[in-house]
């Protein structure tokens, strides 16, 4: 029988004080990452071959400064833009800032990378549009290998506003990044300029640091998602894990269980010291009391910005021990992947044969937004996806029809090789039905739930793609009411997607429609589960 091994089950050890400290072996990270400026807020990609870093008052920082558009650094002199760049310091700051360079405030990401995980060999320096001249900083990454939230949010003719962004790496170029858009969270705002977050694994929670109204200092909160980089309001998470003093810099852990942050509480051996609890159920709010982490993690000077990667094992913080800001980290369990290489072909399925020049989509759970593509000339693909999340895939292509598969690599499971996958599409024919997953409406209403929206954007690319065809739209209902409503009930819903359709731009000649109540149902009406499958709404071809 495989052993599995959990890094939970080592971490509990960095809060024994019994001599078990001497097990932690402190690195800190070469000179080419940590220079005489100060570096704060590492972050590890998935793959534990990449560290995002933030590096402070550095001299050679991304000077783009957008105003209506305008880059400053384009337009003015060196003198008058210095002097510009310090006002606009002032403003964010709140007090004056006579020297811009050696600023707080003047914060770029940073990119090592490495042949092997953990070991770091280069740095890259991006530069616009995931830099510019203001306060630049990744705190977090997503279930998308690609996508990650940075601090602030950047207007696109210039400026900039309290809040997140989320960014995404389109390809291994060092600046092919996408330009920085807002995260919506309910109700968001913070007293002061020093905040943070950590999202959780499987990308439905966010933990945020933030001085609010209900705050004793500097608190953390909890936000839950309501849509693509949309979140709740943030709800205290309470003054067992909150205390009077600041609370900072969280990260949760793969578990969705482990919360680790940052403290200057009593407890605390000097200035801030790196703490962790665990969330005891479901309500986000009920918190084991937490434990200040051993030496040598914890030292008399500042140590925050933790966070933890699974597939190396290591513990990476911020730490000042040496004077100014510099990452170390310490190998608290032994590597274990977290993302697993998934291997596949595009088939045709009437010939078996590996199909051309296709597309695949694969996407986390659709209210995260999160997807991705990616071009196959020959019908092969790999790629990488977390562990513990569905992961849905899609292969596409002119004049054929993809079937959803949907892919969960369990978390509990060891995976000793690549996972292989077989994708197929079927020729697109008239009287042929267009596989599509379960389309929702509001109960007895003609009215479409939004989390049916991925779907049916997906039917709207197929229509994109293949210009002549025409579609019907069949209504279904189950055998609950008169008959003649439900015929009126599934004509009208078929007419609501029709009407979704037409408004993001397909043409209405091309979608004739067709309500046939309970007529033509696919199972017996014998239970609600039942009947919800035959409430439903089909796609048939008509015409290429």
């Amino acid at each position: 029988m495989t052993r599995i091994f959990y890094p939970l089950l080592v971490l509990f050890l960095l809060v024994q004080q019994d001599g078990l400290a001497q097990d932690f072996l402190l690195e800190k990270l070469p000179d080419f990452i940590n220079s005489t400026y100060d570096e704060i807020s590492p972050v590890p990609g998935r793959d534990g071959k990449t560290l995002y870093f933030t590096r402070v008052a550095y001299p050679e920082f991304d000077r783009t400064l957008l105003v209506d558009s305008v880059d400053q650094s384009a337009k003015l002199s060196a003198t008058a833009y210095i002097q510009f760049l310090s006002e606009v310091y002032t403003e964010i700051n709140g007090k004056a800032v006579h020297d811009p360079i050696r600023s707080a405030f003047n914060q770029d990401i940073w990119i090592a990378g490495g042949d092997s995980v953990g070991q770091f060999t280069s740095i890259i320096h991006p530069g616009f549009p995931l830099n510019n001249a203001l306060p630049n900083s990744l705190v977090a990454t997503t279930p998308n290998s690609s996508t990650f939230y940075v601090i602030n949010q950047y207007p696109a003719r210039g400026g900039l506003s309290k809040g997140f962004s989320f960014v995404q790496k389109k390809s291994d170029q060092a600046n092919d990044w996408t330009t920085p858009l807002p995260v919506e969270i309910k109700d968001y705002y913070t007293i002061t300029s020093d905040v943070s977050l950590t999202m959780s694994f499987d990308g439905k929670v966010l933990i945020l640091s933030a001085a609010r109204h209900d705050s004793k200092e500097m608190d953390l909160y909890v936000c839950f998602r309501e849509g693509p980089h949309q979140w709740s309001s943030p709800q205290h998470l309470g003054n067992l894990v909150n205390s009077s003093r600041r609370e900072t810099t969280p990260f949760l852990s793969e578990d969705n269980v482990t919360l680790f942050f940052s403290s200057n509480r009593g407890e605390s051996s000097g200035g801030n010291d790196i703490f962790m609890c665990k969330r005891l159920d479901g309500t986000w709010r009920n918190w084991s009391s937490p434990i200040r982490l051993v030496e040598p993690i914890n030292s008399t000077a500042d140590d925050s910005q933790p966070y933890f990667n699974m597939t190396s094992g290591y513990l990476y913080f911020s730490s000042r021990r040496g004077g100014n800001s510099d990452i170390y980290r310490v190998q608290i369990a032994p590597p274990q992947p977290t993302e697993i290489e998934v291997i596949g072909r595009v088939l045709n399925r009437k010939t078996g044969a590996l199909m051309q020049n296709v597309t695949i989509r694969y996407a986390a759970p659709e209210e995260t937004g999160l997807a991705d593509m990616i071009t196959s000339d020959n019908g092969a693909f790999r790629f990488k996806i977390p562990k513990g999340i569905p992961f849905t895939l899609t292969p596409a292509k002119p004049a054929f029809l993809g079937q959803t598969d949907t892919i969960l690599l369990r978390r509990d499971h060891y995976y000793f090789q690549e996972y292989f996958v077989d994708l197929f599409l079927d020729p697109a024919e008239v009287n042929t039905r267009i596989p599509l997953q379960a389309i929702f409406f509001q109960q007895s209403k003609a009215i479409i739930l939004e989390s049916s929206y991925p779907e049916l954007n997906r039917l709207f690319s197929v229509l994109m793609e293949n210009p002549s065809l025409q579609i019907r739209i069949e209504g279904h209902t189950d055998n609950i009411g008169k008959a003649e409503d439900l015929m009126q009930l599934s004509e009208e819903r078929a007419a609501a997607i029709r009407e979704f359709l037409v408004q993001k731009g397909i043409a209405s000649n091309r979608m004739e429609i067709v309500g046939h109540g309970p007529k033509f149902p696919l199972t017996d009406n014998s239970s609600d589960e039942q009947r919800q499958k035959n409430r439903r709404v089909e796609f048939v071809i008509t015409k290429i």
